[in-house]
């Protein structure tokens, strides 16, 4: 019975067998319990120059399995293996072509033994002189027999041929007239005797195996292309032309030295480029080009990003869009504010729009997509908010067939260095959501490399079936002008991008993934969810601060009102007229309230109907909102205007109107406003003070006195005697 659990170990070496791991030579000597004990022989590191003298140890059969796996276990020989001559060629490093030469020679080889088992032939060389004529027609007859049986075994290919097939390499196959002659037959028909089917290869893997000039003509055209190469970019022909002219410059002067020397050989267009491949691959490049852009095209890419998971890395970046669109100002954007809609630049002129993206390494499939307006400083804030949210409503409103569901929190990101991304607004948010960021250097795209080839992609696969393109370059362009071409409008332009996303991109065959994005998110989902985040770690993050002013009612916000217990104790016991408001547009069933810097309240709306709702949502409610009837507002006015009419017709008849001032009237009433004012134009008008009876004599002061008082008439007799007076009116 056997044992549960127990494990499985995998014999790779047995006892004698000599083997390889990197630079390190072994001998099994035998097998143990533990492992294999391996006697090594003596071995020096390549890096250090140390060295090391021979030893015994024991090495484990899983560290033998894994130098297997990671393909650094080479096996050297095998003691019941037949040995293998070092001179022979294996069959694994023969060419291709090789391969084809050889079964060439053995069908002719398989006619001649048929020939011979029919006593058609004797195995003479005289007699495979005189029957050279049948043996060269059957084995042509049996060579075009196996050429069709290849032809017909061979599975059918689509595409373009990168290279030439077994059978065109096979059908290629020529050979001069000298297989014709009955002493090469015998010759290849007892090779095969002796050595067996690798007998019949020949020494085709030597041919060119020499130098076609001197190593003084090498030099010579090494030195004349180190003057040559620099970053004005020559192109071969002129590298030619200059190395045939310099080396006629160098013959003729060796011709008219004392004793002449030998002349350099003359070189054609193939040997110099030769040569440049040779000799220099990367410092052509680098004196051509630039150090930058021979790094950028010919540096090892190595492994890459490794993910496991979904979300573990995403990039993100922006790109120009390489076709012109019009922005016109369509039903899409009616509900949209006047803010937005002039960020936007809704004037009906073609232009390029620029996009952000954000792209799952390990499935490859988008997680946010959308136009980036100029006037937005930085687009981080509102990509990082697409990845959160839920897309499906997206493309349900471009009408695509499939959903939309890829998002989540991702554990980091990889940004380009741009000015965009280098906030302290974009540091600050991606801080709160907890991402780690990863800056790469601008300049640098395959750092990179799955958000710029997406690009590529979005260009290759979706721009280019629209008019209205702008080209790389002027040459490209000619006289094509993309805005006088430009047919999508900004609405049409967006809904084909959703459409694009989900239907075509998604759902297409990846070559690096072996299967559609769409497929590797589903099972990376399935072995691991996505995490995401509370509405108040997303408030935090991503909201939108705002203020408002508190009534009885609530908060209003966005046609929304608000209320809460906490909010109507603060209402009665607190003094701030306005709050703090803090809305997340990816949930506008609650906001965050906060009033004098205390701790931040959520209050839900106050309707039940908007809780678990998205801004979109209220975007799509607002563009549904019946629009007013024309015969209720008709209604109405002709109400507000029979009900003042009869108001003041009323007032009329009671007297309850008063006239409006006539222009004199209305002047008079201002000089008498304005009448007592003390300004200092008027006492400056007036002059030093003076008293109040001063310059005037007794009897003027008399009736002065008399009128600063106030008497009347009727209390005193102006004429008569001051003694008349009585105390009541004095005073």
């Amino acid at each position: 019975m056997a044992t549960p659990f127990r494990k499985v170990v995998k014999v790779l070496l047995e006892k004698d067998c000599d083997f390889k791991i990197g630079v390190r030579e072994g001998r099994v000597l035998e097998l143990r319990p533990e492992g294999y004990l391996v006697f090594w022989e003596p071995w020096t590191n390549s890096d250090t120059g140390q060295c090391h003298e021979s030893t015994a140890s024991v090495i484990a059969y899983d560290a033998i399995v894994t130098e297997n796996n990671f393909g650094s276990l080479k096996i050297i020989r095998r003691p019941l293996a037949k040995p293998v001559d070092p001179e022979q060629v294996r069959r694994s490093a023969r060419l291709p072509i090789e391969i084809a030469r050889q079964r060439f020679r053995k069908q002719f080889v398989f006619a001649i033994q048929d020939m011979l088992d029919r006593g058609l032939l004797k195995p003479i060389r005289d007699d495979f002189c005189a029957n050279i004529i049948p043996i060269v027609a059957n084995g042509k007859q049996r060579y075009q027999e196996y050429l069709a049986a290849q032809s017909i075994r061979e599975s059918k290919r689509g595409g373009a041929k990168a290279q030439k097939t077994k059978r065109e390499i096979e059908r290629s196959v020529e050979f001069h007239h000298g297989f014709k002659n009955g002493q090469t037959m015998w010759k290849w028909y007892w090779q095969w005797q002796s050595d067996g089917d690798a007998g019949l290869f020949d020494k085709y893997r030597n041919c060119g195996n020499y130098k076609r000039h001197d190593d003084a003509t090498d030099a010579f055209i090494v030195r004349v292309l180190n003057t040559l190469w620099d970053q004005e970019r020559p192109s071969v022909k002129s590298l030619v032309e200059s190395v045939q002219a310099a080396l006629g410059a160098e013959n003729e002067r060796r011709n008219r030295l004392p004793v002449p020397t030998g002349k350099l050989k003359k070189v054609g267009y193939d040997y110099i480029l030769s040569v440049i491949k040779e000799n220099a691959p990367l410092d052509h490049k680098i004196r051509k080009h630039g150090w930058e852009k021979a790094y950028k095209d010919l540096h090892t890419l190595g492994t890459g990003i490794e993910t496991s998971r979904a979300l573990q890395c995403v990039q993100i970046d922006e790109y120009t869009v390489d076709l012109f669109v019009l922005m016109e100002s369509t039903d899409l954007f009616d509900h949209l504010p006047a803010s937005i809609k002039q960020i936007l630049q809704l004037d009906g002129e073609a232009r390029r729009v620029t996009l952000s993206a954000a792209i799952d390494v390990h499935t490859r499939c988008f997680l946010a997509l959308q136009i980036v307006p100029e006037g937005i400083e930085s687009p981080l804030r509102q990509t990082l908010e697409m990845i959160y949210t839920d897309k499906n409503p997206i493309a349900d409103a471009a009408n695509a067939k499939f959903g939309w569901p890829m998002g989540g929190a991702p554990e980091s990101t990889l940004l380009d260095r741009g000015a965009g991304y280098i906030t302290d607004d974009a540091y600050d948010v991606l801080a709160s959501l907890g991402i780690t960021n990863f800056g790469a250097p601008a300049g640098k795209p395959w750092l990179k490399p799955y958000i710029e080839r997406v690009f590529k992609t979005i260009h290759s696969d979706l721009l280019l079936r629209f008019s209205g393109r702008a080209f790389s370059n002027v040459v490209e362009r000619g006289e094509n002008d993309p805005a006088e071409r430009a047919s999508l409008t900004l609405e049409a332009f967006l809904i084909w991008l959703v459409r694009w996303t989900v239907d075509a991109y998604h759902t297409k065959k990846h070559s690096a993934l072996n299967m559609s994005p769409a497929q590797a998110w589903k099972i990376a989902t399935n072995e691991c969810e996505p995490r995401s985040l509370t509405s108040d770690e997303m408030r935090e993050a991503l909201g939108l601060r705002l203020r408002r002013k508190l009534s009885r009612g609530g908060l209003r916000v966005s046609h929304i009102d608000y209320q809460a217990d906490a909010l109507m104790e603060k209402f009665l016991g607190s003094n701030a007229e306005y709050f703090e408001i803090l809305r997340w547009n990816g949930d506008i069933g609650t906001i965050g309230v906060r009033c004098d810097d205390s701790d931040w309240t959520t209050v839900p709306a106050r309707d039940e109907m908007w809780i678990g709702k998205t801004d979109t949502d209220l975007r799509e409610w607002l563009r549904n909102r019946p629009e007013e009837d024309e015969d209720e507002v008709i209604a109405r006015r002709d109400f507000i205007n029979d009900a003042n009419k009869e108001s003041f017709r009323l007032k009329q008849l009671m007297g309850l109107i008063s006239l409006p001032k006539t222009p004199p009237e209305l002047a008079k009433d201002v000089e008498r406003f304005m009448r007592h004012a003390n300004t200092a134009e008027r006492r400056h008008a007036a002059g030093p003070y003076r008293g109040l009876l001063e310059g005037i004599d007794d009897g003027s002061k008399f009736h002065a006195a008399l009128q600063v008082l106030g008497t009347a008439s009727d209390h005193v007799d102006l004429d008569g005697d001051i003694n008349d007076l009585d105390e009541d009116s004095m005073e």
